[in-house]
C-alpha cells in the first residue's frame, strides 16, 4: 500500500511539538509514518518523543542527535531513511486540519507534472477571521476541492514531495546551514528536471511562524548569509508590472507572465477595470490591480510610486506606445526599466541580467 513518510525535525518546544504531532494523528486517515529528527533537545522534549508510542504511533521512527545540526541536515537523515512513495518535510511548528495530506496527495496524483505540493496557510496570508478556529477555517476551504495555484516556490513548513523527485534532485544543500532559503533552492532545482510547484487549496496547515528560529541568535545574519548564498547561485527576484489599459494581444501578456512567475519573477497586471484577465494561470506570482478606466494612467503612476522605497518595480512593460514614452519621461521618478510593445524572448533576457545584480 502506498505511504507518506512525514518528516519532522524537533528543536526543544515541546508544546507546539505536541500540538503538532497530534494533529497530524487526529486528521491524518492516508498511510503514514512519523519519521522524528530530535535535533539535541532538551530533556523535557527528550522524554516527550521517548513517550510517543502505542497503536496510534504504530510505525514511529525516532532519532536522537546529540546536538543541533540544524534544520537542513535533519531533514537530509530522514529523507535518507524514507521509502515512502510520498514524503512530507513538515515544521514542528503547524497545525494540521481534516484531510490536509488526503487532498494533498489527491491533487498531486491529478497531474503528473505537479512534483512538489504546499497545503493553504497562513504562510500565504489564509489566516482565520477573529473568533474563528482553525478547523472551522480549513473547513470552509473544502468548496476548492481539488484546485491548484501553481507557485514559483513552494515553503519548507510543508512541503509534500514525489519520491521520483527525490531521486532526481536529491537531498537538501546543507549549504544553507541551519536552514532560510533550503527550500527555496530546492523547489529551483526541481523545477529544472521540469517539475511544477503549487498549492493546494482545500488542504489547509496552520503554521505558527518561526517560534523556533525566534531563539536563534543571530537570525538575522543567518537570514542574509543565505540569501547571498542562494542569489550567488540563482540571482534574485525581479518585479515587474505590465499595464493593460486596452484589449490587446492576451496570448503575448499570458505568455510574459507565466514565464516570469516560473523564473522566480514577481509581476503586477495593472488592468483597466471592465477589460478581461489576459492571463491563463492561477499563480501565486501573478499579481492583479484593477485601475480606474478613467484615470488608468495617473491612478498607475501614483501606485508605482508609492513602492518606490518598499518592494519597487524594477520593469515596467505597456503596449501602448504613449503611456510607454510617459513613463520613460518620469523615469528618475520611478527608476525602472520601461519596455513598450515587449516580448517574451526580449523580456526574460532583461530579468536575466538584473537578477544577478545585488
Amino acid at each position: 500500500m502506498d505511504r507518506c513518510d512525514i518528516i519532522i525535525p524537533v528543536w526543544n518546544q515541546v508544546g507546539v511539538t505536541k500540538a503538532c504531532v497530534d494533529s497530524i494523528v487526529k486528521y491524518t486517515d492516508y498511510p503514514y509514518r512519523l519519521i522524528i529528527i530530535d535535533n539535541g533537545s532538551d530533556s523535557e522534549t527528550r522524554e516527550y518523543l521517548d513517550g510517543l508510542k502505542g497503536e496510534k504511533y504504530l510505525g514511529l521512527l525516532l532519532i536522537h542527535n546529540n546536538k543541533n545540526l540544524g534544520f537542513v541536515k535533519a531533514v537530509n537523515q530522514g529523507l535518507r531513511i524514507s521509502n515512502a512513495q510520498y514524503i512530507c518535510i513538515m515544521n514542528n511548528d503547524t497545525i494540521a486540519t481534516d484531510g490536509w495530506l488526503e487532498e494533498m496527495i489527491e491533487v498531486m496524483n491529478s497531474d503528473p507534472r505537479i512534483g512538489i505540493l504546499n497545503p493553504s496557510s497562513n504562510t500565504s496570508n489564509q489566516s482565520p477571521g477573529r473568533g474563528e478556529s482553525i478547523d472551522d477555517y480549513a473547513s470552509g476551504l473544502k468548496r476548492f476541492k481539488l484546485q491548484v495555484q501553481e507557485l514559483g516556490v513552494c515553503r519548507g513548513f510543508c512541503m509534500l514531495m514525489r519520491r521520483e523527485v527525490l531521486e532526481k534532485v536529491g537531498l537538501l544543500d546543507e549549504s544553507f546551514n541551519i536552514g532560510y532559503f533550503e527550500e527555496t533552492d530546492y523547489c529551483k532545482r526541481a523545477r529544472r528536471e521540469g517539475y511544477v510547484l503549487s498549492r493546494a487549496k482545500a488542504a489547509y496547515v496552520y503554521h505558527n511562524e518561526s517560534s523556533t528560529f525566534r531563539t536563534l541568535e543571530e537570525r538575522e545574519k543567518l537570514f542574509k548569509d543565505n540569501e547571498k548564498l542562494y542569489f550567488n547561485k540563482w540571482g534574485r527576484p525581479v518585479r515587474l508590472a505590465y499595464f493593460v489599459d486596452r484589449p490587446s494581444s492576451a496570448n503575448s501578456i499570458d505568455d510574459i507572465a507565466v514565464n516570469a512567475a516560473r523564473s522566480g519573477h514577481q509581476i503586477t497586471v495593472f488592468i483597466k477595470k471592465g477589460l478581461s484577465w489576459p492571463v491563463g494561470t492561477d499563480h501565486f506570482d501573478i499579481r492583479r490591480t484593477d485601475v480606474n478606466s478613467v484615470f488608468f494612467g495617473s491612478a498607475s503612476v501614483l501606485k508605482i510610486l508609492k513602492r518606490r522605497r518598499k518592494k519597487k518595480f524594477e520593469v515596467l512593460l505597456t503596449d501602448n506606445a504613449l503611456f510607454g514614452y510617459f513613463l520613460k519621461l518620469i523615469g528618475a521618478f520611478h527608476g525602472a526599466r520601461v519596455i513598450i510593445r515587449p516580448n517574451k524572448d526580449e523580456v526574460m533576457e532583461i530579468l536575466k541580467e538584473k537578477s544577478v545584480q545585488f
